[in-house]
């Protein structure tokens, strides 16, 4: 069985290579010219590459909310259930 950390250290190589894999992807849309394609990249780049919990949280609802607005309504008023407003 592997170390504890030998296992994180595996991890943020992958979260490295994917984020590589992404930011590659994103120059590729761009250069061809899909920048619907490309901004959802930069985003979720943006998303992935961030530390803080509290602005990712945001950053996330923002996302549903830009991208998927159906899903962002539901998980706005299951928030509201949960905090009790109806």
């Amino acid at each position: 069985m592997n170390h504890p950390y030998e296992l994180q250290q595996e991890i943020e190589k992958i979260d490295s290579a994917f984020i590589a894999l992404m930011q590659t992807r994103l120059n590729w849309c761009v250069e061809t010219e899909r920048y619907e394609t490309a901004a959802r990249l930069r985003d979720l780049i943006t998303y992935e590459t961030t530390d803080d919990e509290e602005f990712k949280q945001q950053y996330y609802f923002e996302l549903v909310k830009k991208y998927e607005p159906e899903f962002y309504e539901v998980l706005v008023n299951k928030k509201s259930k949960k905090n009790g407003k109806v």
